[in-house]
């Protein structure tokens, strides 16, 4: 039974979109960040300031291809008020 809790993590986190790109983001119950330079604006400042964020061992990894640096940086965006609108962005399966 605990193996399949495990292999449910690991194939979550390796459904984990691509964090960085603008195009997969829009503000909450909002517009996309592409359709607002002002909100492009603030979408790239708070992307810096998640970067680093998730590039610090407490919250993230220095690794920044992995897929423990995309949720985190996906985490530390949907905290600044920017939701990942992809299709695969929160997977679930049977178990969840």
């Amino acid at each position: 039974m605990n193996i399949k809790y495990v292999a449910a993590a690991i194939l979550g986190l390796a459904c984990v979109s691509a964090a960085e790109s603008p195009k997969n983001y829009s503000v909450y119950a909002g517009p996309d960040v592409t359709s607002d330079p002002i909100l492009l604006d603030v979408y790239d400042r708070a992307l810096s300031n998640c970067t680093a964020e998730a590039s610090s061992p407490p919250r993230g990894t220095a690794y920044t291809t992995s897929y423990y640096y995309n949720a985190a940086l996906r985490a530390c965006l949907s905290r600044h008020g920017f939701i990942d609108k992809g299709a695969f962005a929160f997977p679930t399966n049977s178990l969840f």
